[in-house]
């Protein structure tokens, strides 16, 4: 489990986040969305303990992995040697085979990589130790369909394994076929909306997609403008 509670946070004395509180169950994906500046990746990095709150606390039960905005990794070594660096700092053994389709670029340099690549290889490093609960803060931002439906696969089984997630997207495609609620940020109260309150249950994906957009938009919408 992981869990939000009273959330809240400013810089220069300016608030970004005020009492945010959700929780993700083992299998279950949460996504925070919302406008540009509404708090999103700083929500994400309260969670990830990258930053601290003004008000409120973080419960996590296990070990957490962060898949940040940037890639955040060494562009002058080598896709294993960034995953070493990052097992060592975690404390686990680097696997043979290594996440995320990761392997065949195991002994390029970063800095050789692709945008898509590079992403692939930060959330490779996210994924070692198998942790319980996973950060994804716009891991789709202009990357390729190709790229997108690997991430879609990958996330549909973390949920099936168990695995807390948080994601956060822009698009209402990246995340229809697997989030399970969506948390809306943007208006003084943050809110929480079932995936059946918002895109339905019908079974099929595009329908409910459709539907999931045009919620998205007309909230977005609605919020006071900066």
């Amino acid at each position: 489990m992981l869990t939000a509670k009273g959330l809240s946070f400013s810089y220069n004395k300016k608030p970004l986040l005020k009492n945010l509180s959700f929780s993700a169950a083992p299998g279950e994906c949460v996504v925070l969305a919302g406008p540009n500046g509404s708090g999103k990746s700083t929500a994400l990095s309260l969670l990830a303990g990258v930053l601290k709150p003004d008000e409120g606390t973080v419960m996590a039960d296990g070990r957490t992995g962060y898949v940040p905005q940037g890639t955040a990794l060494f562009e002058d070594m080598s896709a294993q040697d960034n995953l070493s660096f990052f097992a060592n700092l975690a404390g686990v053994k680097l696997p043979e085979q290594l996440p995320f389709g990761v392997d065949r670029y195991r002994k390029k340099k970063v800095s050789s990589l692709s945008g898509g690549t590079k992403k692939r290889v930060s959330i490779a490093c996210a994924l070692l130790g198998s942790p319980e609960n996973l950060l994804f803060d716009e891991p789709c931002s202009g990357l390729d369909v190709e790229y997108r439906d690997e991430l879609q696969e990958l996330i549909l089984s973390l949920k099936a394994e168990g695995r807390c997630i948080v994601y956060v997207g822009h698009e209402v495609s990246e995340f229809a076929a697997f989030y399970d609620r969506l948390v809306f940020l943007g208006n003084e109260t943050p809110q929480i909306f079932e995936k059946a309150t918002l895109s339905g249950t019908s079974g099929d994906l595009i329908q409910e997609t459709v539907k999931l957009d045009n919620a998205y938009r007309a909230l977005c919408a609605a919020c006071p403008k900066p």
